[in-house]
């Protein structure tokens, strides 16, 4: 059995000959076209070698998936503020 992937140094899953995002590669597949520039695929459990469909979600941009970090660590922050003042 032959390796079709590698992981880099970002430990990110890569195609070995073409050396092309294996997420990036689903994320095109899940959609039925390629990913314009800019577009960035998100992982959701942040596992960046969990390539499940559903796994998944594309931003238009990187200032959109900025804002899901930022928005998904308020909501952490809000929730143990909430917790503790019961």
């Amino acid at each position: 059995m032959t390796r079709k992937t590698f992981r880099d140094a970002q430990g990110y899953l890569r195609f070995i000959g073409s050396r092309k995002l294996v997420h990036r590669w689903k994320a095109e597949k899940k959609l039925g076209r390629r990913l314009q520039s800019g577009e960035v695929v998100h992982h959701q459990n942040k596992i960046k070698t969990d390539n499940r469909y559903g796994n998944l979600q594309v931003f238009n941009s990187r200032k959109a998936h900025q804002a899901h970090h930022i928005k998904k660590a308020w909501e952490r922050t809000r929730r143990k503020r909430t917790l503790k003042g019961k």
